[in-house]
């Protein structure tokens, strides 16, 4: 019976070192072992008839690696940490892939599983550990293939799924937080309060702006001033601070309507307040309607003279007495400025005329007393007239 070779230490020597430096000089080969050692070493083809039988000592070690290498079934693979070794070429001296240390025995990683990516210079790589698949195994042409190419794939996809998980996640918590203070916002405000917001954004029916965090009214060009012809862009640009009263607040819609207009005082209200109930005075016709005559009171004032209070007779239009253009003399009888409503009537400043001069007529042909009972039947005769046509 053959005696059995070992190693110093009583296993077959696969360590990295004896396995993969296959440059290895004679004197490291003379430090790595010593007179009397026993080493498994395996005979080279080729060997003659010499003194000598040529021996590997390294393919002996290779051999007993890949005793150690597992079958892989059809189909399945198995990770596995690789150090890559040496840049392997074929025979038109380009690059086919790289030669790596795996499970004890030197293996082959294609170019194409080295990375995604085209791979130009493979140098760097030399020495490094790598994370891999082992995809094939053939023991009878000891031959096995690595590739990290899936790893790569599916680290990838994790990478992308996390970065669209966090991507989602921050926008989700956006969105949260702006609700969150968007709700705050909505309990902090109140209709009828005034409050300065900044202009978001400018529109052709109106400015939206900002009252609050996340909250974004409209003012309506409706709202913008008290001059119907100014436009959104004439009153502020996105940035600016605009001082707003909240119209009317929709939490279910999300809507806010706001009023730049109704900060300010209208001047209509300002030139009608020095006018009074009584006052006669000189007026010119603008309008004629089917119900009554506008009239210009001043350069932004206009009242309204009713049909029945046009002339002390029945008429059936104002065309029947008015003109456009004509100044007659009329007296406020009505106001109502929250609406900017104001009331005339020309029947009273004639039938005024008409007492006088009746009074300056009988001045000196009756008594004082009646005088006094004449006026209190004229003027109970002309309101009950008024009442009638009214």
């Amino acid at each position: 019976m053959v005696k059995p070779i070992v190693t110093i230490d009583g296993r077959p020597n696969v360590g990295e070192s004896s396995i993969w430096d296959q440059t290895e000089s004679a004197e490291e080969l003379q430090n790595s072992i010593k007179v009397g050692d026993e080493v498994e070493a395996k005979v080279v083809p080729g060997s003659t008839k010499s003194d000598f039988v040529r021996l590997s000592k390294i393919k002996a070690e290779r051999d007993a690696a890949w005793k150690n290498v597992a079958e892989l079934a059809e189909g399945e693979k198995r990770p596995a940490t690789v150090k890559v070794l040496r840049i392997i070429k074929n025979k038109a001296k380009n690059i086919a892939g790289l030669g790596v240390a795996v499970e004890g025995v030197e293996g082959f990683m294609p170019a194409s599983h080295v990375e995604l990516r085209r791979v130009e210079d493979f140098s760097g790589y030399i020495g490094k550990e790598l994370e891999a698949e082992i995809i094939e195994v053939d023991l009878e042409k000891k031959r096995i293939v690595v590739s990290r190419r899936d790893l790569l794939r599916a680290e990838a996809d994790a990478k992308r799924k996390a970065y669209k998980e966090g991507k989602e996640a921050r926008i989700a918590a956006a969105k949260a937080a702006r609700a969150a203070a968007e709700e705050a916002a909505y309990n902090s405000v109140e209709e009828g309060e005034v409050y300065t917001g900044k202009v978001v954004k400018v529109v052709e029916y109106g400015l939206f702006v900002e009252i609050g965090e996340g909250l974004v009214g409209l003012v309506h060009n409706t709202e913008l001033s008290w001059d119907r012809s100014v436009k959104a862009t004439d009153v502020a640009k996105k940035g600016d601070e605009v001082t707003v009263l909240v119209k009317s607040i929709d939490r279910e819609k999300k809507r806010v309507a706001l009023s730049i207009k109704a900060t300010q005082e209208d001047p209509w209200k300002v030139e009608a307040s020095q006018f009074h109930i009584g006052d006669i005075l000189d007026v010119e016709v603008v309008r004629l309607l089917p119900f009554g005559a506008i009239v210009k009171l001043s350069n932004k004032v206009e009242g309204l003279v009713h049909i029945s209070e046009i002339a002390p007779e029945n008429i059936k239009a104002p065309g029947d007495v008015l003109e456009v253009g004509q100044v007659v003399k009329a007296e406020i009888i009505k106001m109502d400025l929250d609406n900017r409503k104001i009331g005339l009537s020309i029947s009273n400043v004639k039938r005024e005329t008409e007492n006088n001069e009746y009074r300056s007529y009988m001045g000196g042909k009756k008594s004082h007393q009646s005088q006094n009972l004449s006026e209190q039947i004229e003027n109970f005769l002309a309101k009950l007239c008024r009442w009638h046509r009214e």
